[in-house]
């Protein structure tokens, strides 16, 4: 909550990162077909704002999965959205990285933000490259300024500094609805601002509150007003909660357990002071099970593995396991009775194939220093790809080092660091 000069009375909703269309995990069974969970997450968003009669929502982007959504997203926006429309809630949005048309064929028809703005009148879009910003008068009178940044990849801070030209202070409050991340996030994801772009906008009053989206997991600024609520439904075990366990042979212990919500922003403006609060959607029990051995056996991982596994067993459970430590000199990653621990998949919704983080007692877990190859990539993805380089760098000898020491499991493993890598434009 804090306190700014302008002084209105509103109330709206921030969300992002929806995803309709998507269907992970992949369950090979029609009956589990993953793709109505993201649009009852939409659906509840929407419930909540005619509830809470807010005068508008914001999206960040990434509405859809992909740029030609399947019948089953279309359906559910030709069902949401009206009912807003009907309430008088404008539905404002700038583009996401999977909303953008992906090819020619894509694009000469229009996108999917540009058939729902100028062909149905469902949504207001704004971004940059289109209808700059827009300007709304809310129920109680007061003049709202939504700014669109969508996502511009590594010119994403060049986009802003022209969008700045554009803002100005005539409106009661203001937005910059923003697809990318700032500097300062923990974890960056795709197209960043800095965080000093960020302070001279807010701190000059040319934006009140800055929403954010593209990471999937939540974050926020309050000091600053700066949020991202993160996706509204799991896409992916890197939007996941870890819970950690370690295994002596005999016992199994739990050593950490990660906190994950999945939601939106209810932000209220009464007078001079905002206050946003985030509202959890439920969600699947979706998380990653790591066990950490020292010295094990190959026989003593399967087991447990297995025993972490049955502890967060349920019909409902998407579980994916993921093996660190180091083996014992009798033992090899190959002795690893693998089917043996996916054999506990009867019970769960979804297990995903182990992630093996395991080396032998004489290896080391990571490299001791910077290899010549690994400067090689990274003086070249530097030119390339400017601030995301380094993890670009890091993910590519990952996967050689992996195919180095090649096994049955090398593209399984391979499969689960890429799942979990999301590069930056």
């Amino acid at each position: 909550m804090s306190t700014r000069k302008k002084s209105c009375d509103l109330k709206f909703i921030h969300v992002a990162d929806t995803h309709l269309g998507l269907n992970w995990p992949a369950i090979g069974r029609r009956e589990r077909i993953q793709i109505p969970v993201y649009g009852k997450a939409f659906a509840t968003v929407v419930d909540a704002a005619i509830k809470e009669q807010v005068d508008f929502v914001v999206h960040a982007g990434d509405l859809v999965h992909r740029p030609r959504p399947p019948t089953a997203a279309w359906n559910r926006l030709l069902q949401e959205l009206p009912r807003l429309k009907e309430a008088g809630i404008p539905f404002i949005i700038t583009v996401g990285s999977h909303d953008k048309p992906e090819s020619y064929f894509d694009r000469a028809g229009g996108d999917i933000l540009q058939i729902l703005d100028t062909r149905l009148g469902l949504v207001k879009r704004t971004d940059i490259d289109q209808n700059q910003c827009v300007e709304l008068k809310t129920r109680g009178g007061a003049k709202v300024s939504v700014y669109g940044l969508g996502d511009h990849g590594r010119e994403q801070e060049n986009h802003l500094q022209q969008l700045r030209k554009l803002m100005n202070q005539a409106a009661d409050f203001s937005i910059l609805l923003m697809h990318g991340s700032v500097s300062v996030m923990p974890q960056i994801v795709g197209s960043t601002v800095s965080m000093e772009t960020m302070e001279g906008l807010l701190s000059r009053k040319y934006v009140d509150y800055v929403a954010l989206g593209h990471n999937h997991k939540r974050w926020e600024h309050r000091d600053m007003q700066i949020y991202n609520p993160g996706s509204t439904e799991y896409t992916s075990f890197a939007d996941a909660p870890t819970i950690s366990y370690s295994y002596d042979g005999k016992t199994l212990r739990e050593e950490n357990r990660e906190p994950a919500e999945h939601g939106y922003y209810l932000v209220e403006v009464a007078g001079e002071v905002i206050k946003a609060q985030f509202k959890t959607i439920p969600t699947r029990d979706v998380r990653s099970i790591e066990v950490r051995f020292d010295q094990a056996t190959a026989s003593q991982v399967a087991e447990g593995v297995k025993t972490a596994i049955s502890r967060n067993a349920s019909s409902s459970a998407i579980i994916r396991p993921v093996i660190r430590g180091t083996l014992h000199a009798s033992s090899s990653r190959g002795d690893i009775n693998l089917q043996e621990i996916l054999s506990l998949k009867e019970k769960l919704l979804f297990l995903e194939y182990p992630l093996i983080g395991l080396a032998g007692s004489e290896v080391q877990l990571e490299l001791a220093g910077e290899s010549d190859i690994q400067k090689i990539l990274n003086q070249y993805l530097k030119a390339r790809l400017g601030q995301g380089a380094e993890t670009t760098a890091d993910i590519a000898m990952k996967l050689v080092e992996l195919y180095a020491r090649r096994s049955r499991t090398t593209n399984q493993e391979a499969l689960s660091i890429v799942d979990g890598w999301k590069p930056s434009d």
